[in-house]
């Protein structure tokens, strides 16, 4: 139990430092060195908010894309900036020189072509529904109120700990004061014993 207890504080200390890391390198990112994307080594990650690449790619999934990966070629699905300079994740169907034409999956109609300078990245893997949870977090207040959970749950856990150790010490104090009642006990029989055999026999009257 008390093993369990250690990870389950471990991990909830490793997911609150996550998010708080996140949260304070992203704001860094966007606000601070105004970048459209917080990148890991070449690698960023995006929630997906709009249907158009149904059933590859659904609403609320995160979707990692590597901006280093300059080879593009058709059928690859990349992440580019639209007319608007909005993020549009959608599959390439065509390109000529400079100019790709994209397509989502669910559309009936193709983009407007776009150039070749306008890829943010190039589409690496998603994670079902985790885009719904990487938007909550961008919410302070969610932020805090996660923090502040988290908290709460390894206070309760060490508390919990610290009982689990006083009971011990408790039962471990029970079990030497049995153990030397018991000595005493023996200890006094064995000089119970000690005092017949060496007390002196009565001699018979005739």
């Amino acid at each position: 139990m008390k093993k369990v207890q250690k990870v389950l504080i471990y991990l909830v200390g490793i997911c609150l430092s996550l998010i708080l890391i996140y949260n304070i390198y992203n704001m860094i990112n966007l606000k601070i060195l105004k970048k459209d994307l917080t990148t890991i080594n070449g690698y960023g990650i995006l929630d997906v908010i709009s249907g158009s690449m149904e059933p590859t790619i659904k609403v609320g999934d995160l979707i990692v894309i590597n901006t280093k990966d300059k080879n593009i070629n058709v059928g690859d699905v990349v992440t580019f900036y639209d007319v608007d300079m909005a993020f549009v994740t959608h599959r390439v169907v065509s390109i000529n020189d400079d100019i790709m034409i994209t397509k989502g999956d669910a559309n009936d109609s193709l983009d407007d072509p776009i150039p070749l300078n306008n890829i943010v990245g190039k589409y690496v893997f998603k994670i079902n529904g985790l885009g719904s949870f990487l938007t909550s977090l961008k919410n302070p207040l969610v932020s805090i109120i996660i923090l502040i959970i988290g908290i709460l749950i390894c206070y309760l856990l060490s508390y919990q700990k610290e009982i689990m150790i006083d009971n011990d010490e408790e039962f471990i104090k029970y079990l030497e004061d049995k153990k030397q009642k018991e000595k005493k006990k023996k200890n006094k029989k064995k000089k119970g014993k000690k005092k017949k055999k060496g007390s002196p026999k009565k001699r018979k009257k005739r």
